[in-house]
């Protein structure tokens, strides 16, 4: 619903990029002839003066000019521009444009995400309340309350919820490890984590050997000496069957945790591949953890690190970065707690091991586990793809989801069906 002020006659529509509320240079420039000078020096100010009724108000002033207004929506696959001069449907004036091709700034396009807000404004007042705006200078910050933490928006890609139950791990054994009698040096296992995709060698999590020396008293890794990158680093030590089993793991692991990340203007076809051979690796990376788990779980001296990039996995381990952790053997189930709250719908994410319902922690996401709340550095293997990915999903949004029941029916109302043909819904 436009601004009741603005007649709907008024707004020139730009796509976003498909599936994303991210406008484009290019498309602007394909929808206009505008264009900033080449030469001399053509100043741009702009300021975020308002968000209301889903409507962002900007002033702009170019050059030596008075300022004036461009008024934006963000809707799910276009965007909205108006101005108090002269733009209208069939043409997008000077101060739209300019204003716009400033909010890209440097970059080549805007993500129009964060004023996104479709039905959530009440229409006579123009407030929210499930939204906080914090103004600034020249700029508005919007974000959901924190009660409000998870709010979907319509349009918003949810998890792709297969109908197909994964069939539960076994029971798995742990590991009985004794501390060595004639040696201070030991065999640990580390797990490598990386989750940023800034990192140029950025990589799924796997699991690399390491050489350290203990304490006095043999119950905690004193110092490290290096990772373990190949079977020459081991040619010193004396392996049980079961470690060598688990060495040969972490190498199968490490030759395919690498992720293909995109290159500088790469097309789509090569980007489609990418992200093709990516998850063929991720769902291998999932089959081996599971190998490894039996002989993993149990065992004494098992660190976790979080590496900045495959470039850093090698030589020492500095200290500072590896933490002591443990490895649940446990099978644990998802499930979910349903809520009706009167106006929205609440679906929270739980784990269920051995019939208690646990809270998962959200400062961490590591692929393939989820953590409990009250034990962040226990790592309980997921059972399946689909819970690592569910799991990854929620949370970002601290495991909760909120949907305002006029928002339900359609693809939140399809996700939902799909979740309670395989796993548990808990009304509450």
């Amino acid at each position: 619903m436009e601004d009741k002020t603005i007649p709907s006659m008024n707004f020139f529509h730009l796509p976003f990029t498909p599936n994303t509320r991210i406008l484009t240079e290019n498309t602007v420039n394909q929808y206009s002839e505008i264009r900033k000078p080449k030469r001399g020096y053509f100043p741009i100010k702009i300021r975020k003066v308002s968000f209301s009724n889903e409507l962002l108000v900007i002033g702009v002033i170019l050059d030596k000019e008075p300022e004036e207004l461009v008024y934006i929506k963000v809707t799910t696959s276009e965007l909205l521009v108006s101005c108090s001069v002269d733009t209208h449907e069939n043409y997008l004036s000077r101060y739209a444009y300019f204003s716009l091709n400033q909010l890209m700034y440097y970059y080549t396009e805007y993500n129009f995400e964060d004023y996104y807000w479709p039905g959530f404004f009440d229409q006579e007042t123009g407030g929210s309340k499930y939204l906080m705006i914090h103004k600034s200078k020249d700029s508005l910050h919007v974000s959901s309350k924190v009660r409000y933490k998870g709010l979907y928006k319509p349009g918003k890609q949810l998890p792709v919820a297969s109908a197909k139950r994964a069939e539960l791990r076994k029971a798995v054994h742990s590991i009985q490890e004794q501390p060595p009698r004639e040696t201070h040096v030991v065999l640990g296992f580390c797990l490598a984590d990386n989750n940023n995709e800034r990192f140029r060698t950025n990589h799924y999590p796997f699991l690399i050997p390491y050489i350290g020396i203990l304490n006095k008293a043999k119950t905690e890794v004193r110092s490290f000496t290096r990772y373990v990158l190949n079977e020459m680093q081991l040619s010193e030590m004396d392996l049980s069957d079961e470690q060598q089993n688990l060495v040969d793991i972490c190498f199968d692991m490490k030759k395919i945790a690498l992720v293909a990340s995109p290159g500088y203007k790469e097309d789509a076809y090569k980007l489609s591949e990418k992200r093709k051979q990516n998850q063929n690796n991720f769902n291998q990376l999932f089959e081996l953890w599971q190998k490894a788990l039996p002989l993993l779980s149990g065992r004494l001296y098992t660190h976790y690190s979080y590496t900045y990039g495959m470039r850093n996995v090698k030589g020492k381990p500095r200290r500072s970065y590896m933490t002591p952790c443990a490895f649940n053997n446990e099978t644990p189930e998802i499930c979910f707690l349903w809520k009706d709250m009167g106006d929205y719908y609440k679906l929270e994410l739980r784990l269920m091991l051995e019939g208690k319902i646990h809270p998962l922690q959200y400062y961490f996401n590591t692929a393939f586990f989820a953590m409990m709340s009250y034990s962040p550095r226990k790592y309980v293997l997921l059972n399946s793809v689909m819970d690592s990915e569910l799991v990854s999903y929620f949370q970002q949004s601290q495991f909760q989801l909120l949907v305002l029941k006029k928002h339900y029916n359609g693809d939140f109302k399809d996700f939902v069906d799909r979740l309670r043909m395989v796993y548990s819904f808990i009304n509450k």
